[in-house]
């Protein structure tokens, strides 16, 4: 039997039966996972004796403070023992003896990004590299209460090892909690397939408190104050002014401040503050990523240079992009600081962005940072 083969099998109809919110867009499949009541289950990571380790990026080896998590995992996983680099950790065991290892890691930053963990998990099934455009064409996108998860399903028997444990790999990124979160499913080829439903199932149960705990619950500065003036907490890590129009809403788990906007035909668009510790990825990966959530294909290097705008700030210039696509348009900047990276985004239909542009580059152009 061949095992040196990956697929990506992740069945529309399967998903749209755990979860009847499933949608089309434009081809590209995205799924809605159900954001139900969840329960509290104590972290317990753990490696499970005797199943292939969960390595680490080259570079990446360091996690930030690990928090807590809240989850519901189906009844028939096992709960492994605690290490320092798992939130949780999971083993579960199929009737023919097949076993399968689950786990959620965070580590800094975007941990090197998605090709290189795509690539670091092929590699341990013996399989070769993909090229990024290779990568786009079989990562799915699924919605969950973390936000937008890049899920890949990579099949492979590395030399020597044993299938009851191994052939399979079924993982998931999402950003959160200042970091990258993992989610890996790595054991028997067939245990892994009848797991499927239910591990993106528990992703969707999972629970991680905001990267910034500290972070306000009311906007840095209101449309109506000046960052410069005795109103503003220089003892914050950032100040802006925010416009009126721009309605304040809680920010997702990976995300400092965030905002809607609202156009004259209802139509909607979400403006975003992140930060990251280290690099953030480098500005290619980053600018690609945002060009495939609207639909456009990845850029080179050299074509890069040419979509970079500068924008005066504040703190001096930073760099921005603005760039439109099938699925909408995408404006973007970021600050790299000592330790930390800054990034502003606006995300909308074409023609609310375009309106929306001259406001969105006034804000980032009262953007203050307080090291």
């Amino acid at each position: 039997m061949n095992f040196h083969r990956m697929v990506s099998r992740l069945y529309p109809l399967l998903l749209c039966a755990l979860f009847p919110c499933c949608k089309e867009q434009g081809g590209i499949a995205v799924y809605r996972v159900s954001k139900g009541d969840s329960e509290i289950s104590a972290p317990d990571p753990g490696m499970v004796g005797g199943m292939p380790p969960m390595t680490a990026p080259s570079g990446q080896m360091e996690a930030p403070q690990q928090p807590s998590v809240t989850e519901t995992a189906p009844t028939d996983w096992e709960k492994q023992p605690p290490t320092p680099m798992r939130l949780s950790s999971y083993r579960v065991k199929g009737s023919d003896g097949s076993l399968a290892d689950i786990s959620l890691v965070i580590l800094s930053g975007e941990a090197g990004g998605v090709l290189e963990n795509v690539n670091r998990w092929l590699a341990q099934i013996g399989q070769p590299p993909l090229t990024q455009e290779q990568l786009e064409r079989q990562i799915q996108h699924v919605g969950t209460s973390l936000g937008d998860l890049l899920v890949v399903d990579l099949e492979g028997l590395p030399p020597g090892a044993d299938p009851t444990k191994d052939g399979r790999i079924i993982a998931g990124m999402a950003a959160g909690n200042g970091g990258t979160l993992f989610f890996k499913m790595r054991g028997n080829a067939a245990l892994a397939e009848a797991q499927k439903g239910a591990f993106l199932k528990w992703i969707g149960t999972v629970r991680i408190p905001a990267a910034n705990p500290a972070a306000p619950q009311t906007s840095p500065v209101t449309s109506t104050e000046n960052p410069n003036s005795p109103k503003a907490d220089a003892n914050q890590p950032i100040t802006w002014t925010a416009p009126g129009d721009w309605s304040r809403i809680p920010p997702g788990a990976m995300r400092y401040a965030e905002f809607s906007v609202q156009g004259a035909n209802h139509e909607a668009g979400n403006v975003s503050v992140s930060v990251f510790a280290g690099a953030g990825g480098g500005d290619l990966e980053n600018v690609n990523r945002w060009r495939g959530q609207i639909g456009l294909p990845p850029l080179t290097e050299s074509e890069l240079e040419a979509l970079l705008t500068p924008v005066d700030t504040k703190d001096g210039r930073i760099l921005s992009v603005d760039m439109t696509g099938p699925k909408g348009r995408v404006l973007a900047a970021w600050r790299r600081t000592a330790g930390n990276v800054w990034f502003f985004k606006l995300t909308a239909p074409t023609v609310l962005a375009g309106f929306q542009k001259p406001a969105f580059v006034k804000f980032l152009q009262s953007v203050q940072l307080h090291p």
